[in-house]
Formats: structure tokens, sequence, C-alpha cells
């Protein structure tokens, strides 16, 4: 479309100068001329699409003489044919007038006339038409490359993503036997049925699918199958309170988000409290940002104290939203910890790359 666009347009501006250079003009017979010439321009000018689709000039090198060579030769000689036939077609058109005007002048008489005024213009628009098929051919490389670049992007992003994930199992697991362990000698029957809940915790997490979004019902899920496991520890030391809207369980998280911090809270707030205490987990809306609260009333945050998962959940948050997140940390000796996650709502899921 925008090629024979591009012919019609010049074939109206070139009727235009016809016109106007014309003391009596006959407006239809110049309109129809030189369409017919700019449609026969049009149809020779797709020798130079094709050439130009076949031996694209790749750099400005001197290595690229001969094809240099060929597209130089091709657009005078598709140069000088579609002057040629534009005279043609300029006898046909006024075979009738130059009859009458010059009865003796040869057929082919008026053609060097034509080749001298009108050569360079023609030859030009060639070059134009090659300059903008090369142009088209390099932006088209360009936005490939840039497309394959995003794409090789995210899946280092998503491979980045995985190692993460991956990173929590073994870290998680250290800490879940190290509490089974401890329970050996004390609660036999509390060791055994933590060992089987964290059985099916295990199962629940190599059943996940691997996508890096998830429903935050689904991430949810995940959090109570972890605490099923932390209460045959803490036993009635531990209280959880889930505070989520309904319409909030659809918004898609980043998957495993939540468990690092559910654990940071058990392990450093409350673990070592006789009284235990007591776990809120929190969603809510703040415009077009999810907000996820972990809060605790356990023994507080240590500023400089940032271990494997906390820094997994900055490092995952880091690829996936580029910045568009936060990460707020509030805790006071003896008052407790809470860890905030506020998450754009309308980021769409990572591309998953076949």
């Amino acid at each position: 479309m925008w090629y024979w666009g591009g012919w019609a347009l010049l074939a109206l501006y070139m009727a235009s100068w016809d016109i106007s250079m014309d003391k009596r003009p006959d407006v239809v017979r110049l309109l129809a001329m030189n369409l017919l010439q700019n449609l026969v321009w049009g149809l020779l000018g797709l020798v130079l699409v094709w050439l130009a689709d076949h031996h694209p000039i790749e750099s400005f090198s001197l290595r690229e003489w001969r094809i240099w060579g060929l597209q130089l030769g091709t657009t005078i000689a598709v140069a000088a044919l579609g002057l040629f036939l534009a005279y043609l077609i300029y006898r046909g058109f006024y075979a009738e007038v130059l009859k009458k005007v010059s009865p003796t002048m040869g057929y082919f008489s008026g053609l060097p006339y034509f080749y001298r005024n009108y050569f360079h213009l023609n030859l030009l628009f060639m070059w134009a038409l090659l300059g903008a098929l090369h142009g088209h051919l390099i932006y088209r490389k360009f936005r490939a490359r840039e497309v394959e670049a995003a794409r090789l992007e995210a899946r280092f992003a998503e491979a980045q993503n995985l190692a993460l994930r991956m990173q929590l199992q073994p870290h998680f697991l250290f800490n879940t036997l190290n509490s089974v362990s401890a329970l050996i000698h004390t609660s036999p029957e509390g060791a055994d049925r933590m060992i089987g809940r964290l059985g099916d915790f295990l199962r629940m997490t190599l059943d996940a699918s691997p996508e890096q979004m998830v429903p935050l019902r689904k991430e949810l899920a995940f959090i109570e199958a972890y605490l099923a496991i932390e209460r045959v520890r803490f036993q009635e030391r531990l209280q959880v309170r889930v505070e989520v809207p309904l319409e909030l369980l659809t918004a898609r998280v980043p998957s495993f988000i939540l468990q690092p911090l559910v654990e940071n809270a058990l392990k450093h707030g409350l673990s070592d409290r006789s009284q235990g205490g007591t776990l809120i987990v929190r969603a809510q809306r703040d415009s077009e940002y999810l907000v996820l609260e972990v809060q605790d009333d356990g023994e507080g945050f240590v500023a400089g104290r940032e271990g494997v998962g906390l820094s997994n959940v900055r490092a995952r948050l880091g690829l996936l939203y580029r910045g568009q997140h936060r990460i707020d940390i509030l805790g006071a000796s003896g008052k407790g910890t809470l860890v905030t996650l506020r998450l754009p709502m309308d980021v769409p899921s990572p591309e998953v790359i076949p």
C-alpha cells in the first residue's frame, strides 16, 4: 500500500507540475499520462525491491564495492529504461498534437531532450526508492534484534528467578530438618507429624507450575501448608491471622514470595519467645498497587541482619518489577516487625519463552 501509494502521490505531483506549466492544460490527459508513467516506474522499481532484499548493503566498507556497484548500475539502468518507456507513453498520449506541431519530426527525435531534462530526476527517484528500501530493511533488522534481545533478557530473567526460587528450597529444608531434629528426642510424635506435613508441602511445591506469577489465593495456600509444619513445633504458642479481601485473591503475585517473610517472622521473631506470638498476613489495594504485609509481635527486626530469605525476595522483585516496587521493614526491639511489599497491580506476567 505504501509503495504504490507513494508512486500515485508522485504522479499527482508531476501532473500538477505539468498542468501549471501548460497554458491550456488538458487535465485528464496529463493526469492519465503521469499515472501511467509512474505505474511503469513502479513496476521497474520492483527490480530494486528484489535487489535490496536479495543483495542488501550491510556496511559502508570498501569490501562491499561489488554490491554498491551492482546497486548503482541497476538504478542507472532502471532509470534509463523507465525514462525511455515514459517517452513512449508521452508520444502515445500526444501523437496527434506532435504531428500538427512538427509534421517532419522523427518518432525518437525528442528522446535526447527527454534524457537531458529528466534523466537526473528519474535517477534521483530511483536512488530515493533504493535508499528507502534499505532504510526499511535496516529498521526491520534493528527491530528483529530488539525483539530477540528482549526475548533473551526475558529468558535470562526467568532463569535467574528460577535459580532464586531453587535457592529457597535447600534453605527451607535445612531449617525444617533442624526443627525435626530438635523434636525427635522431646516429641517423637510431633517430629513424625512434622515430617508428614513437610512431605505434603514438598509435594505441593513439586506439583506447582513453573510460572513466575500466581494468584494470591495459590500463594496463601502455600503459606497455609508451610504453617501446618510450623504449628507442630509451636503448638498453642502460635496464633495466625490472614486478612485478605476476597476481591484480591485473584491478584497475581510472584510465586513463593511470602514464604521467606513468614519463615523469617517465625524464626527471628517468635521462635525464641516462650509465650509465642501472633503472625498476621494482610493484603490490600492502594490505587494501582497491591500491598502485602507480614507482621509479627516478636523480638523485632535488627538492622543489618538480612539473611538468605529476605535477600532472595529483594532480588526476585528487582528482576520482576524493575524498580516499580517497594519493600519496607519496620521493627523495634520487643515490639515486633512489619514487612511491607508494594507491588504494581497491573504488571503482566513475564513472557514465558518456550
